[in-house]
């Protein structure tokens, strides 16, 4: 009786295709890769009267458009081409017997096939876009070969099913996946790992994928043109590069929505400009963010904090609501959310000199990567794309040197002041990133050595050689391009005592949005100089590499294999000193580079951040290797010591 029944659905599919196979065959030569062309016809149109065929005995219906791009095609993207669809429907059709829908059929399948057809996950494959008739005749085959193969398998039975893939943004490497139709909509599916929707490893790292630049966006494979003229970038190759698959942007779809948790004070909550800076906030991460608006005292949003568990969190306060006794209540608060001793969110004191200071701060979307530099501490000339002025704390003394925007370099040893090189690149280059050290104090920077300094005076930055010598000041120029500063290395410099004090005149006049420095005196500089490995090395925002070092620093007072007890006292020092200023999930970072391995970011440990998911979380790395310690929302990952 089965026979029969399949008898009759290929006699009646044929007969429906009929009317459709002109159609599906020009569908297939118009959007055809030009290295398929010439295509053999024959082998088109069979392609094409067998997914008619199987579109007929299909589970779910599903629209022409879902058909002409996920079952018709003969090929996914780059793989050879194989005549494949006979084959598999014949070998797969009995396997999804009494299946209700798409997806559990897929799951079957891939629950199924791999020990049939003789094909595992293995790395010694040949390539990684494996054919199926490839993978099979060696056995092995990549995650992508993999994919390959369970789509083929799906669109043989009439199953819409597409290829997913990405560049991982916190992990190196990539991975490649399925996704199905089914219940009308695409459904995710790990090919070859007997994983299903609500458990599959690799979502985590999804969520983090950076749609900033085109080459760590998620996309998923089709065979037409994509509306927006998207192409796949080739995840299975290196170097990497926009192949000629077209694509469609997934990257929102996968993007994991986290907890924004907004705390404004009572009294900046009754004061109509200062409560548009919280409104600002949140307007500007409604759609990425589910924002959530407390007015409250720290102390009093604690139990809200706790019980929501925000993955960011921004303090509005006016002026006169902190100074450095407030900031220590905070990073007690922020650390007791939960039981361990860990920073429990990403957070930022969102304030300024005046409300109009602190809304600029809020409402900001500055350029995500920085591209001009200007630092008093050394640093390569290519650190930025464009131009770099660097006044280096090292000898000889007074040293200096400019690349310029056409890349010419610029040196010099002994002339002038180096403040004033340091005022003549602030006018000219106008920097979006200053990265600092030396001697500083909550009312001026000094120069390495002694050579000049800026002062903060009446709201502004001064020029000087001297913080008492101000009569023959000269005033900076007001910039126009709004910055970052990591103040990696400066004592006290971040410490709020008054409205004209350094670090409310880099926010007002300087028009920093985001400011990480001490607001106690420092001798060990751990957390400024490893948020400044973080940020350099890695693809972390700002924000990231601080909340990076500041829970390294934490897990090395906690274990004793981690810190010794002579280095433990600079820790404790430096653990309650630093603060950041700013919007923390306004993501800025340093100009794209590959992402680090675990040897690359130097005497720090590679770290890892977690998205907002109650998914499991693993971490690929060697544990042979590396020692892995994982806390709620992150993982540090160190190389363990007998291997070094």
């Amino acid at each position: 009786m089965k026979k029969i029944f399949l008898m009759l659905a290929v006699v009646f599919g044929m007969f429906s295709a009929f009317g459709s196979l002109e159609r599906d065959v020009d569908f297939i030569y118009k959007y055809a890769p030009v290295s398929d062309l010439p295509l053999d016809g024959a082998y088109v149109t069979n392609n094409c009267k067998l997914a008619a065929i199987a579109r007929v005995g299909a589970i779910e219906k599903y629209p022409d458009e879902i058909y002409l791009d996920y079952v018709l095609p003969y090929s996914v993207i780059h793989e050879d081409r194989d005549d494949w669809r006979e084959e598999f429907r014949e070998r797969f059709l009995p396997l999804i017997e009494g299946c209700q829908n798409n997806y559990e059929a897929a799951v079957k399948l891939d629950r199924t096939i791999w020990d049939i057809i003789n094909v595992h996950y293995d790395t010694r494959r040949d390539k990684a876009r494996q054919s199926p008739r490839h993978s099979m005749r060696i056995g092995m085959a990549s995650c992508t070969g993999i994919s390959i193969i369970l789509i083929d398998a799906c669109r043989a039975l009439g199953i819409p099913a597409r290829l997913v893939g990405c560049c991982w943004t916190t992990i190196p490497g990539n991975h490649s996946w399925v996704e199905v139709w089914s219940g009308g909509r695409w459904r995710v599916l790990a090919s070859g790992e007997k994983e299903r929707e609500d458990d599959i490893w690799f979502l985590d790292y999804a969520e983090k994928a950076d749609a900033s630049k085109p080459e760590t966006r998620i996309y998923e494979s089709r065979w037409s043109t994509s509306p927006e003229g998207v192409y796949f970038w080739k995840t299975w190759e290196w170097p990497r590069a926009v192949s000629d698959v077209p694509a469609d942007d997934v990257t929102a779809k996968y993007a994991a929505r986290s907890k924004y948790a907004i705390v404004i004070s009572p009294k900046a909550a009754q004061d109509s400009e200062w409560s548009e800076v919280a409104v600002k906030l949140a307007e500007k991460h409604s759609s990425e963010a589910d924002v959530g608006i407390i007015a409250a005292t720290p102390a009093a949003a604690k139990a809200s904090l706790a019980s929501e568990k925000p993955r960011y969190v921004a303090f509005v306060m006016m002026p006169d609501e902190f100074n450095a006794d407030t900031i220590l209540e905070l990073k007690a608060i922020m650390r007791n959310l939960d039981d361990d001793p860990f920073d429990d969110a990403i957070w930022g004191i969102v304030t300024g000199p005046d409300a109009t200071t602190a809304r600029r701060i809020a409402s900001s979307n500055m350029p995500k990567v920085v591209s001009v530099a200007l630092a008093t501490t050394g640093v390569g000339e290519d650190v930025v794309p464009g131009p770099v002025a660097v006044l280096p704390d090292c000898y000889p003394e007074g040293n200096w040197w400019i690349k310029r925007a056409d890349g010419t370099l610029e040196k010099g040893v002994n002339e002038g002041e180096v403040a004033s090189v340091f005022a003549a690149a602030w006018d000219e280059f106008d920097p979006d990133f200053i990265l600092t050290s030396s001697h500083a104090s909550e009312r001026n920077i000094e120069m390495a050595f002694s050579r000049g300094t800026i002062v903060a005076k009446d709201g502004r930055f001064v020029c000087c050689d001297n913080i008492k010598n101000l009569e023959h000041a000269k005033a900076l120029k007001t910039p126009t391009r709004e910055k970052i500063w990591l103040a990696a290395g400066n004592c006290l410099i971040a410490n709020h005592i008054d409205s004209q004090d350094m670090i409310m005149s880099a926010l007002s006049f300087g028009k920093v949005n985001q400011f990480v420095g001490y607001f106690k005196t420092t001798w060990f500089g751990f957390i400024g100089w490893n948020t400044w490995r973080y940020f350099r090395v890695t693809d972390m925002s700002l924000a990231e590499s601080y909340f990076a070092a500041n829970q390294w620093l934490i897990k090395k007072l906690e274990d004793q294999e981690w810190a010794s007890d002579f280095e433990k006292m600079g820790l404790e020092w430096d653990k309650d000193a630093t603060i950041f200023y700013g919007d923390p999930m306004q993501r800025v970072t340093m100009p794209h580079r590959e992402n680090a391995s675990p040897d690359e970011i130097g005497d720090a440990p590679y770290f890892v951040i977690f998205p907002d998911s109650k998914r499991k979380r693993p971490v690929d790395v060697d544990e042979n290797e590396y020692e892995v310690f994982k806390a709620d929302d992150f993982a540090i990952i160190k190389k363990r010591s007998n291997k070094q």
